[in-house]
């Protein structure tokens, strides 16, 4: 029978879903002044200590290098799951619920998404339309430079099918599927992690990160967002997007009807497409 394992990342004490499915790992554990109760990403071979900028994938690094016996592996967060059974409101990429509803919410994985899975493909997030490239996107948030100098690394040391990708989806698409989450077989995620962890690391040795606010230090789990999306497309996978169910007890940030989130979808394709020919 196969082994599927989704690990949530978790980096404080809070609510997180578990079961023999859902693995809570604490991430960042190495560097961490609390005890979560739950395993670290700080044993075998690891690199907890970089969680300040790798973020959720010192947990994914943990999990490539020590779990074994494992046919499907996962990544989520302790208020971010994939949303198999279409708890969230229709069409929207992510829907926020109350921490108090943790336990109502139906966490089961779907037949459709073991099928996509079970045929070698891939599940990542629902995409978000933004207005504006994902190259824009990204310098408007974060350093230039440092997407630059990604660019730089992958054009150095990969085939020109990751290069041609890496550019197109930045410069040519608009859809963005965030979190670094994602489900798919064991093979396909040691194939991804051998080629994401070496570029991560290369980029490191580029760019000085000491003077950064702790937001930018995230960078390197900030581009592996996009290297993610970009990989997926490169590879020709078969894809499940899934909405993500947020738990949180703030407001959610958009409250809107589906009809008028597709209207809104539909005027950044718009304006996204209207541009991409300044590009």
């Amino acid at each position: 029978m196969s082994t599927l394992k989704i690990i949530v990342c978790c980096h404080k004490k809070d609510i997180y879903k578990e079961s023999d499915i859902y693995m809570p790992i604490h991430v960042g554990k190495a560097i961490s002044n609390v005890d979560l109760g739950i395993p670290g990403d700080d044993t075998g071979d690891n690199i907890s200590a970089k969680n300040a900028s790798y973020c959720e994938l010192t947990g994914m690094y943990w999990a490539w290098k020590n779990l074994k016996g494992v046919d499907y592996i996962g990544l989520c967060h302790y208020r971010r799951y994939f949303d198999f059974m279409h708890n969230g409101r229709r069409f929207f990429p992510m829907t926020t619920f109350k921490t108090k509803d943790l336990t109502k919410l139906d966490f089961s994985i779907s037949k459709k998404a073991l099928n996509v899975l079970e045929g070698g493909g891939c599940i990542i997030a629902k995409p978000d339309h933004l207005d504006t490239s994902l190259f824009r996107h990204y310098c408007e948030g974060h350093i230039k430079e440092d997407i630059m100098k990604l660019g730089d690394v992958i054009k150095e040391t990969q085939p020109d099918k990751y290069m041609q990708g890496f550019w197109d989806y930045l410069i040519r698409d608009n859809r963005f599927s965030p979190c670094n989450m994602f489900i798919m077989n064991w093979q396909q995620f040691d194939r991804y992690c051998s080629w994401l962890f070496p570029l991560l690391n290369n980029l490191e040795q580029r760019i000085d990160i000491s003077h950064y606010t702790t937001y930018q230090k995230r960078v390197f789990g900030y581009l592996a967002e996009r290297l993610l999306n970009m990989y997926v497309r490169a590879e020709k996978l078969q894809l499940l997007t899934l909405p993500i169910m947020k738990i949180a007890d703030d407001k959610e940030i958009d409250n809107m009807s589906s009809c008028k989130y597709l209207g809104r979808v539909m005027v950044r394709n718009i304006a996204f497409s209207m541009i991409k020919h300044t590009l």
